[in-house]
């Protein structure tokens, strides 16, 4: 069993070599297909360039100004003349590069993020991965840990210091006017005002029993947290805000631009706005709302009926979570922009902005089933199924959207490329030129100077080639053996819209 598994690798790797060797090739572009090991294709006049291994698991591409490649599942990238993107165990890592700045996240354990042209303000830098971290301030001042055991960070997450041992047991962070101290994180916090003279900043909490801090303008205070909660802010301009809540029979809230009123939350809320007016009444939540103020209306029968609408906008449901309907206009410089969007239960939508009153692009998702994307501005479409993710990301798209899809196609101007079942079928159109290949089983390539169809990769073909009649037998033109590829000529059809 053992040899005869060597001697079938023996004999594929061979007939891949002696297919390549002998691989289709006229003056506009050569290729050859031993799918599912191999399949290659260049386009001599526009660059186009495919190469496949292993069916969809190996890929590398070049078309127009963009070049990628991917190791399926693990690893994509995808290079333009002023970014580079990687990919990898998706969604979790991500690369960029462009000409500004350079990002490598890997969720959770790590985030770094390098500027590449120098600010105006100097800034420090930061190094993060997880547990280890560590980083400069602009003033030079080191920092790092290994979390949770021990840290000290300066001048990040908007706090000046912030030191831990063995966190949540305990942590010091300082603020610009006072200090606060974690003990078992959230239970135990004091805080204490910098300047024993100032009396605005401190405070104690033994959560949930009792907390009361002072924050400058800002009072807090909960007893049996969250039955009662009362918070009150105001400063020199007249803006102020108070809240008390009696979780969960009654709250209230008052702002200098709206008061809002609870009872038993969250089933009966009414709100009023000040300037603009606006109110809006939930009685009970979620099953019925109310809205009505300047330039906004809305009524909500949950789960039957519901909408918003505003001067520029439009939301609204029928049936939840059946079918869901949105409209925004937006105005740029001097554009106008409408999109519309029709969703059907949650994963399925339909998506079109229109440019002008000109429609500019569409999407549909009729998940899990199919998928279409037509940019019309830059002659773009894109269709296969079946549509197995429930949303686009790039990087699952690179990594997985080619193991998941059965058909395929993209058309961009006058190019088209169609894949079935992995490209056991494919079909490439470039202006006049059409080529149709199964697999190493069939191949048929027809513009206004070739028709020409042949079997088993050449080991047995007829028709012509660049007007040339060609009879193929075992690989080898019978009719004219001494015939050579000549220079690509700088007519032929297919150069005429590059």
């Amino acid at each position: 069993m053992k040899s005869k598994k060597v001697f079938l690798s023996f004999i594929s790797i061979f007939l891949i070599f002696f297919a390549k060797a002998y691989a289709f090739e006229d003056l506009v572009e050569k290729r050859y297909n031993f799918w599912p090991l191999g399949v290659y294709s260049k386009n001599k006049i526009r660059g186009y360039e495919r190469k496949e291994f292993l069916g969809p698991f190996i890929y590398k591409y070049q078309f127009e100004s963009e070049n990628g490649t991917s190791y399926r599942p693990f690893y994509s990238s995808v290079e333009q003349p002023d970014t580079k993107k990687a990919y990898f165990l998706s969604p979790l890592g991500v690369y960029s590069s462009d000409n500004e700045t350079t990002t490598f996240k890997l969720i959770p354990l790590i985030n770094k993020k390098i500027e590449k042209v120098p600010s105006e303000e100097k800034e420090g830098s930061k190094w993060e991965y997880f547990p280890v971290f560590f980083g400069k301030t602009a003033q030079n001042e080191t920092y790092g840990g290994v979390f949770p055991f021990y840290g000290h960070l300066k001048d990040r997450f908007g706090r000046e210091e912030i030191t831990f041992i063995l966190w949540p047991f305990y942590s010091k962070v300082t603020y610009e006017k006072y200090t606060a101290q974690n003990i078992l994180w959230p239970f135990i916090r004091i805080a204490k005002a910098k300047s024993k003279e100032d009396q605005s900043y401190g405070g104690f909490k033994f959560w949930p029993f009792y907390g009361h801090f002072r924050e400058g303008e800002e009072e807090r205070k909960f007893i049996l947290w969250p039955f009662y909660i009362k918070t009150h802010y105001k400063d020199d301009a007249g803006n102020f805000e108070e809240k008390v809540f009696y979780f969960p029979f009654y709250g209230k809230e008052r702002t200098d631009a709206y008061e809002k009123t609870i009872y038993l939350w969250p089933f009966f809320q009414k709100t009023c706005g000040y300037d603009p007016f606006y109110e809006q009444i939930d009685a009970p939540w979620p099953f019925y709302r109310s809205i009505r103020g300047k330039e906004i209306t809305g009524k909500r029968f949950w789960p039957f009926y519901g909408y918003v609408k505003k001067a520029d906008s439009l939301d609204s449901f029928l049936l939840w979570p059946f079918y869901f309907y949105k409209e925004d206009t937006i105005t740029h410089g001097n554009s106008t922009y409408f999109e519309k969007e029709h969703r059907f239960l949650l994963l399925s939508k339909e998506n079109e902005i229109f440019e002008n009153n000109t429609q500019s692009r569409r999407e549909f998702r009729f998940w899990p089933f199919y998928y279409s994307y037509e940019d019309y501005k830059k002659d773009l479409k894109i269709h296969y199924f079946p549509a197995l993710l429930p949303l686009h990301d790039e990087g699952l798209e690179r990594n997985y959207g080619a193991l998941l899809k059965i058909f395929e196609n993209f058309e961009k101007g006058d190019y088209q490329f169609i894949k079935i079942l992995w490209g056991l079928y494919r079909y490439e159109k470039i202006a006049s030129r059409e080529v149709h290949e199964l697999a190493f089983l069939l191949r048929a390539v027809k513009d206004k100077e070739t028709n020409y169809i042949e079997v088993l990769e050449g080991l047995l073909g007829m028709g012509k080639i660049d007007k040339k009649p060609v009879l193929k037998l075992l690989f080898i033109n019978i009719l004219n053996t001494n015939q050579e590829v000549q220079n690509v000529p700088q007519d032929r059809s297919v150069s005429g819209n590059l």
